[in-house]
């Protein structure tokens, strides 16, 4: 199946497409020739969007979902620049349900997010259900718990033993002080993965994409920015990353599809504190050239 077609009474050759989709299009003369097939398109739908005439049709893509893109400036740059600073990880909500219309909007707009050779293939699992929650929570922390343990039998030996420098004992027993803060938080009744968040946004995809991680962060850091519009702030949960990758008995409660790894994962919610600054951050290094 050919995916796309031309109307020639619209067409009027003014081949902008073939600027645009040089795989797909080219010029026989003054008359726009398709070379496009089911191979060659990956229905980024850049054709679609740059005919002005509205000669050309595509068959696989929703054709009623190409808006018109408005020539108004969406938004000031110094509007967005703030809405950028004045993101801050919270790890503090209200005991607030999300509106699904409001999860299903977030959810959404993040498909028209950027990926790597267009390939499409992040996928989110949406959390709401407080059980659900603290269970992939518990696990995350049985995790911890677990590392907790081989690292303090590592650090037993070190420094039983003599073996190793200052800078790597002191490296290690911060590291069994951070794990083992996880296990207390959670033995004193506290979520230290998941912090009582309303929804849980876990971003995964098939490792065969060209770019997976880089899909689901881009994806996540989309779904966080617009949550913002919302009155909902976000934190990353890299940690729940690290289980749901190295914890067979997450994985399996996951339940992801074959090929697939969890490569982002956010925390959304209606914010106990309110932030009444923005932050200074260090410079950018940055070599022009």
């Amino acid at each position: 199946m050919i995916p796309v077609s031309i109307d020639y009474e619209k067409c009027t050759g003014c081949s902008l497409c073939v600027q645009m989709s040089p795989r797909c299009f080219s010029m026989t003369g003054d008359k726009v020739t398709l070379l496009v097939d089911e191979a060659s398109c990956v229905l980024c739908g850049h054709c679609v969007a740059v005919c002005p005439s509205e000669a050309l049709t595509h068959h696989v893509m929703d054709m009623g979902n190409f808006l018109d893109v408005s020539d108004r400036p969406l938004m000031d740059t110094d509007d967005f620049i703030q809405l950028i600073r004045e993101r801050r990880s919270h790890r503090a909500f209200v005991d607030k349900k999300i509106p699904r219309e409001h999860l299903k909007k977030l959810i959404d707009a993040v498909r028209y997010a950027p990926t790597g050779h267009n390939d499409q293939t992040v996928e989110i699992i949406l959390v709401e259900n407080p059980e659900r929650r603290k269970k992939l929570s518990n696990l995350a922390v049985d995790f911890m718990a677990g590392g907790l343990k081989k690292e303090e039998k590592k650090l037993d030996k070190m420094k039983s033993s003599g073996e190793g420098t200052p800078a790597q004992m002191a490296e290690l027993e911060g590291w069994v002080g951070f794990l083992r803060m996880f296990v207390e938080a959670r033995g004193a009744g506290f979520d230290p993965v998941f912090y009582e968040a309303s929804a849980v946004a876990i971003f995964h995809s098939p490792m065969t994409s060209v770019t997976p991680k880089d899909n689901c962060v881009i994806a996540s850091t989309t779904m966080g920015l617009l949550a913002r519009t919302l009155g909902l702030e976000t934190t990353y949960i890299a940690l729940f990353e690290a289980a749901a990758k190295g914890y067979k008995p997450l994985r399996d409660e996951l339940g992801l599809p074959e090929g697939h790894e969890v490569l982002s994962v956010i925390i959304l919610g209606y914010p106990r504190v309110r932030y009444l600054r923005t932050v200074d951050r260090k410079p950018i290094k940055t070599r022009w050239e």
